[in-house]
């Protein structure tokens, strides 16, 4: 091939990457850009897994929800919290948990109401320790709570995403198709199965059982991965060997071209975080929730804390959701607080950092 024609052949799947990154980019500077209001607290009715979905959206990590949610629960008074030096915290139920009334999302409330009904289902007593057979349903109720965050991107979001994908499809259907008619080799063609058999696992291993997909988890989701690698791997290599000796003119644009649609495929369609004005004004509010925590001088702290007792116990929680309870730790010690109610041991630092 001509050196414009592998200029071409690499330059049809960074059209299809620009598709992808525009909606990113823009995404992110929208939300940059939204006016961040001065916070004291967390917005009126968010619980701990209400900032992480508002805040993080599609990029959430739910894998760290107990922690935050156990000092919440805590200091709402449905349970305590006690040092025991065999078992690990010890967490005792004092009553059932309720809906608050300003509740933000029912949804992500009846994920924290599953959660704690579980560890509570058996007894009025439990121990960290304890944990072995809550991995499956912690996990599972991870799971349901990335859903929740994934919503937070409009429905736009989902159009872009799509856009992305199929036009990563065709610019490397182009490429394809240039490259065989400018070598004149029609069963280039056959390059296109590498493609799909890189789009595949990706589409099936982002189902779920919830809208008839595969389970996850299941063998036959594992099972899938190396079988459409072989699908793809395959006609990949008879086309490599068909190919004329020391075409790499050929070939290696292409593979160019499958690593530059992969790292698009896997890397960047999908990430697009576009939020709707309403969703972008709880974002702001966590936002200027978490850059008052940082920026608040510790004399602003102790007024806080002075004015609310609670309000140490009331913001940690969030310092956990947020990233930023070491920092914060710094500040509050220079602060005399009394210890909560709901605690009953002496190791204040294991439990709050």
């Amino acid at each position: 091939m001509s050196i414009a024609v592998v200029i071409v052949v690499i330059c049809y799947p960074l059209i299809a990457l620009a598709v992808s990154a525009v909606p990113i980019i823009a995404g992110a500077i929208k939300k940059k850009r939204t006016v961040k209001p001065v916070e004291y607290l967390p917005p009126e009715g968010f619980s701990p897994l209400d900032v992480m979905i508002e805040y993080y959206g599609p990029s959430a990590e739910p894998r760290g929800i107990f922690n935050p949610l156990m000092l919440y629960w805590a200091e709402r008074g449905l349970i305590t919290i006690e040092e025991d030096c065999k078992r690990g915290l010890k967490l005792t139920k004092l009553k059932n948990i309720e809906q608050p009334e300003n509740c933000f999302n029912p949804k992500s409330f009846e994920i924290e109401k599953r959660i704690f009904d579980y560890i509570f289902s058996g007894s009025e007593f439990y121990t960290l320790t304890a944990g072995s057979s809550f991995i499956d349903f912690y996990k599972k109720a991870g799971e349901d709570l990335l859903k929740e965050a994934k919503k937070v991107s409009a429905k736009k979001s989902r159009k872009v995403n799509i856009i992305a994908n199929v036009t990563a499809f065709f610019m490397f259907a182009l490429a394809v198709i240039t490259a065989g008619i400018a070598v004149r080799e029609n069963y280039l063609i056959v390059m296109l199965f590498p493609f799909v058999a890189i789009l595949m696992p990706k589409l099936v291993l982002s189902t779920s059982a919830d809208n008839d997909g595969i389970e996850k988890g299941s063998a036959v989701r594992f099972f899938m991965f190396p079988f459409f690698l072989t699908a793809g791997g395959v006609p990949f290599t008879a086309v490599m060997v068909g190919i004329p000796g020391g075409s790499v003119s050929v070939w290696l644009p292409l593979a160019v071209n499958i690593v530059i649609c992969v790292i698009n495929v896997f890397f960047f369609a999908g990430k697009a975080d576009i939020r709707t004005d309403k969703q972008l004004k709880n974002y702001a509010k966590i936002c200027g929730f978490k850059k008052f925590l940082l920026l608040a001088e510790v004399k602003q702290l102790e007024a806080l804390a002075e004015e609310n007792p609670r309000y140490y116990f009331d913001i940690l929680p969030y310092c956990y959701i947020l990233g930023i309870t070491e920092k914060m730790k710094t500040k509050f010690d220079r602060i005399v607080l009394d210890g909560p109610a709901w605690y009953l041991g002496e190791l204040r630092e294991t439990l709050m950092f």
